[in-house]
């Protein structure tokens, strides 16, 4: 099956995991409110857009997973692994008729990954091109790794915060000692960058979509304060109204160019919803969209 780019195309995504944890959810692994790990199982087609706001690593279990990155589609099927950073994803999962897709989605925690990086010695080179994903194939040992997290949902002995912090910095050393760096390093580099360069990347990157300022400091690695800091120095304003700002300039290209609606127009360019827009937009011009696309075409 080939998915386009278009059948993709999705304003609304979903925060993954999700901002606070269900521990009474059996398919997500949560420990002391931090979210490990979730046990998905589908047995309809789904198609989804996701914010993954971990770095996370994706285990097949049963049928393929695709994803949209960057215009392209990935697929991955239960005899590989893939190691996706922080960000927006287009996700679908497909399996043959009678059957479930199943996986395993391991959230890793962004200390962990410093220190594996950090005690492996990494020479981190933060300038290098943006890299989203890692696909690589499995074998025997990632095979028992596999099977090892399915018991962590069912044995409650295991759901312990060291074992599992200890569990995941397992599974990075290995990736590290046994993968060529030449086929992994950049991707290593762009997981930790926290370069000037990268984080104007990540902020134009996202810049229509309807993310926190909060949501921008975690995709690049920094607190809050540290990227509202260095954004004011980039840009010269505080990281809200530049946003803004863009986000409305591409909203009058959009009312002068395009016949869609003002809920869509608004979707498109990252509000929260159409009222505030048209709140912000007259503020701004002195005019509501409707009328500032009226005046256009009279």
């Amino acid at each position: 099956m080939i998915i386009t780019a278009a059948k993709f195309r999705s304003t609304m995504f979903f925060h993954f995991p999700p901002k606070k944890a269900d521990i009474n959810d059996p398919t997500f692994l949560v420990v002391e409110n931090t979210f490990f790990a979730k046990f998905k199982r589908e047995n309809t087609t789904t198609t989804k857009t996701v914010f993954l706001t971990q770095d996370t690593l994706v285990f097949i279990l049963k049928g393929n997973k695709h994803l949209h990155i960057d215009n392209e589609t990935i697929t991955v099927n239960s005899n590989e692994i893939i190691f996706l950073r922080k960000g927006i994803y287009a996700m679908a999962e497909y399996f043959e008729e009678g059957l479930n897709f199943e996986a395993i989605l391991l959230f890793l925690n962004p200390q962990i990954v410093q220190e594996v990086i950090s005690e492996y010695g990494l020479n981190i080179n933060h300038a290098v091109p943006d890299v989203q994903f890692l696909k690589l194939s499995t074998n025997k040992v990632i095979e028992i790794y596999k099977e090892q997290l399915q018991e962590y949902f069912a044995n409650n002995s295991l759901k312990d915060k060291s074992i599992l912090l200890l569990k995941q910095k397992e599974i990075l050393f290995y990736i590290l000692k046994t993968m060529p760096l030449p086929q992994t390093m950049a991707f290593w580099n762009s997981v930790v960058s926290t370069s000037t360069e990268s984080m104007m990347y990540t902020v134009e990157k996202y810049l229509f979509r309807n993310l926190s300022v909060e949501d921008l400091a975690r995709l690049t690695n920094r607190s809050v304060s540290t990227f509202k800091r260095e954004f004011n120095a980039i840009y010269g304003s505080p990281p809200k109204k530049w946003i803004n700002q863009k986000r409305l300039e591409h909203a009058k290209l959009l009312l002068n160019n395009s016949k869609d609606t003002i809920s869509q127009i608004s979707d498109q360019c990252g509000f929260d919803n159409s009222s505030y827009f048209t709140r912000l937009f007259k503020k701004t011009y002195g005019l509501t969209p409707s009328d500032f696309r009226t005046n256009c075409y009279t």
